[in-house]
């Protein structure tokens, strides 16, 4: 139980929808707790200050008390903490929380705030997410390697043209659908926490390595790299796999036998770093386009060939950025990435 230091919140903080905890730097007792965040667990400022950590922790959660005054002296030394915690309502019922903790100054006494956030829903969306990178790449991929190689065998062992072309394309399918496998792994990779802490990223830094990885995979393709603008993006993996999908489709795409794609980085006057992947194979099907837009209802007549745009829809959104397509001249694509820049100085920092 540990002495109230008289210590509140401003009233402001009543309005957030963020829970608030104001803690003690050195023992890490709770000192005050907005409404939010009395909502949140249950209890109220007064029970909240009598209580210790575990009161309020799911049973089946290692946080103990002193891993919660270690985390509450770093923060106050200056080393902001971030992490997820399971917490026990008072209803019994359990619930996911992000916590971020950093030093405050509030009526001339040094503490340490935290911000916590209620994110149950998301955690079960990356639980059924996780399900479904399980069944696409332990039992969709496994069969359809099994339809890859019997369609293998029937090709070979029939003399019909026409038997023959259609077991190619049986295999040919197989690949596209086995090759789902790849893009789940990517979704499941960006649920990761770790995958979203964007920073401070240097443009050059991720696209030349894209651009010189599609070179030694496609040798017959012909890949140019311009970079007028060298701009800090905020950014995170995500960044790489819309590239490496841009570039990629881009190639794999084409009908020629040695295809061309220019990369170039520019800036516009809106403070955006606009990444182009321009080609000179046909054209993106508008079937493969159309269900990005969230506008257009989906249709038990869609036929697109993979998930590889809505991985790198996904990515780019995440970072406060905008995804579009146009038509390349005299003939090809366009696939355009813009995203805020930030100050080389701030990134430097």
């Amino acid at each position: 139980m540990s002495v109230f230091r008289g210590v509140t919140l401003p009233s402001a903080f009543d309005d957030l929808d963020t829970g608030i905890t104001l803690h003690d730097p050195e023992s890490g007792a709770i000192l005050d707790v907005n409404e939010r965040l009395e909502q949140l667990y249950g209890y109220s400022a007064a029970e909240l200050r009598e209580m210790s950590v575990g009161e309020y922790t799911a049973p089946s959660t290692k946080y103990t008390e002193s891993e919660a005054t270690r985390r509450i002296r770093a923060a106050a030394a200056g080393e902001r903490q971030s992490f997820e915690w399971q917490i026990e309502r008072a209803t019994g019922e359990l619930r996911w929380v992000r916590v971020r903790l950093s030093p405050t100054t509030i009526d001339g006494e040094e503490c340490v705030l935290a911000e916590i956030d209620d994110i149950t829903e998301y955690r079960t969306r990356e639980r059924r997410l996780r399900l479904l990178s399980r069944i696409v790449r332990h039992n969709l991929r496994n069969r359809m390697d099994l339809v890859r190689g019997r369609a293998a065998h029937v090709g070979r062992a029939v003399d019909d043209e026409a038997l023959s072309a259609e077991a190619e394309t049986i295999a040919r399918v197989a690949d596209e659908v086995g090759g789902l496998s790849d893009s789940v792994t990517q979704i499941e990779e960006m649920a990761e926490p770790d995958a979203t802490e964007r920073e401070p990223t240097n443009v050059r830094a991720v696209v030349g390595p894209v651009v010189q990885g599609a070179r030694e995979s496609y040798p017959d393709a012909e890949l140019s790299l311009v970079v007028d603008e060298n701009a800090w993006l905020m950014a995170d993996e995500g960044l790489r796999y819309a590239l490496e999908h841009a570039v990629e489709n881009a190639i794999e795409h084409n009908d020629r036998e040695s295809p061309t794609v220019e990369v170039t980085v520019t800036a516009d006057d809106g403070g955006q770093c606009v990444i182009r992947v321009a080609d000179d194979g046909p054209p993106i099907p508008d079937v493969e386009t159309d269900v990005l837009d969230e506008t257009v209802a989906a249709s038990s007549t869609y036929h697109g060939t993979g998930v590889g745009l809505w991985v790198m829809q996904w990515c780019v959104n995440s970072l406060g950025g905008e995804l579009s397509f146009a038509a390349n001249e005299p003939g090809g694509n366009v696939v355009t990435v813009s995203l805020p820049r930030v100050d080389e100085r701030d990134a430097s920092r």
